[in-house]
């Protein structure tokens, strides 16, 4: 049965608007990327133009501007994960920041970052994102959130275009078109669509004739990433697969992240309560018998 209800979205929830506006200023003072500057061949557009890097002392300088409005300690170091990416994906190794945001469950975690890329989009010009999640039922909840959502941001970006697309093996010559547009472009994968070099995202194909195997449309576009759920990529498999696709940067979303690189902004299960936006939180003890 087709859903018929109309959401209504709150833009000024503050919570979730210092995280947005947080995550923005991680780049803050980085010129507006111009697309069509910069074209690769078969009309594939990068978010940074070819072998160009973001500068990693500029971005420590911004990270620790963000987490010392956020109430937290500087940093010493910018935190990457480098290291080689999936076997029979190339032998070479990539080296990307990666940053984190911690919500509690139920604050908005998907509207936030769904929001992010927008504006991320508005100030920077980057246009390839691909968030990734544990598990077919988040993938879903994403896909139906950004469907609920749509209009909502359009209303608040100028009905700015903005297509999400449903990583399917079956249609891998959408990959083409996420490469190729030059509208802002989500993709939705699950890990295990391509953590295995077995996948279909890592062989050849005649539904992308060519001398590009599918991977190689996305690792060219140097995608950000928005990994939900994070602590459920910490093995050596999954941090290979990631670094398979030549992302910009990372960044986590996670009520409970495992690991915090370059934590940014954080709110807790206690903050979360404080500021009325769960109806309570549970603690869990230990007794002994």
């Amino acid at each position: 049965m087709a859903r018929t209800a109309s959401f209504q979205f709150d833009p000024n929830q503050e919570h979730q608007l210092r995280a947005i506006e947080a995550a923005v200023q991680l780049f803050d003072g980085l010129p507006r990327q111009d697309a069509a500057a910069f074209q690769l061949g078969d009309d594939i557009i990068p978010n940074l133009p070819p072998n160009e890097s973001l500068d990693e002392a500029w971005l420590l300088d911004n990270l620790n501007a963000v987490r010392a409005a956020n109430d937290f300690g500087p940093s010493l170091l910018l935190d990457v994960d480098e290291g080689l990416v999936l076997d029979g994906a190339g032998i070479d190794s990539w080296r990307f920041p990666v940053y984190t945001v911690e919500m509690e469950t139920g604050t908005g975690k998907t509207y936030v970052y769904l929001r992010t890329i927008y504006e991320l989009r508005k100030r920077y010009g980057w246009r390839k994102f691909i968030i990734v999640v544990p598990s077919v039922a988040i993938f879903e909840g994403v896909r139906q959130s950004f469907e609920d959502m749509q209009e909502h941001f359009k209303s608040l970006y100028e009905n700015e275009t903005v297509h999400l697309t449903p990583y399917a093996s079956a249609q891998i010559s959408r990959l083409r078109s996420f490469a190729s547009s030059t509208f802002t472009e989500i993709m939705v994968m699950t890990v295990d669509a391509f953590n295995k070099s077995g996948n279909n995202f890592y062989k050849p194909t005649e539904k992308l004739p060519g001398e590009r195997l599918p991977f190689q449309y996305v690792q060219e576009t140097r995608p950000i990433l928005i990994l939900d759920e994070s602590q459920n990529y910490l093995s050596a498999r999954s941090r290979e697969a990631l670094r398979t696709l030549h992302p910009l940067f990372a960044i986590n979303y996670s009520a409970t992240p495992g690991e915090r690189p370059n934590l940014f902004y954080r709110l807790g299960p206690l903050e979360a309560f404080q500021q009325g936006l769960v109806k309570k939180i549970d603690v869990i003890g230990v007794t002994e018998q």
